[in-house]
């Protein structure tokens, strides 16, 4: 179990430098190989990027599909508690909701983003994820 950052989605849609691993690693969540969460916060930061109401309709319909994906929505309270915890470890709102719920879960999380390496939570790049394919 993982939980996504929105970066590595991003990596794929913005055929980035490293579009292809990511590419490998999601493709293994929506195949159902490996289970993942990834919170709503960060679907509806990557909807507001896209901007365009049919690139999100598209992008959401799609990951609504994937068979190894579960989306989380965090209560007010658990939001309210990541900034204390975000602030306290210099992390900015949106990586401090992460580092949350990575934490709460007990599960690593794959991302490009480095602000996690000061935190007590693996962080791993998609590459660094072993998928066991048939």
């Amino acid at each position: 179990m993982y939980l996504v950052d929105a970066n590595i989605v991003l990596e794929v849609l913005y055929k980035r430098s490293r579009w292809k691993e990511s590419y490998r690693f999601l493709n293994a969540v929506k195949k159902g190989v490996i289970s993942a969460h990834m919170l709503h916060f960060a679907i509806h930061g990557i909807s507001a990027i896209l901007g365009d109401p049919r690139l999100v309709a598209g992008f959401l319909s799609e990951i609504q599909t994937w068979r190894g994906l579960t989306i989380i929505d965090l209560s007010i309270e658990e939001e309210l508690a990541a900034a204390k915890v975000a602030e306290s470890l210099g992390l900015d709102f949106d990586d401090g909701l992460h580092y949350y719920y990575a934490k709460k879960k007990q599960i690593p999380i794959v991302s490009f983003d480095k602000d996690f390496d000061k935190t007590d939570i693996e962080r791993l790049e998609p590459d660094q994820v072993e998928i066991m394919e048939d």
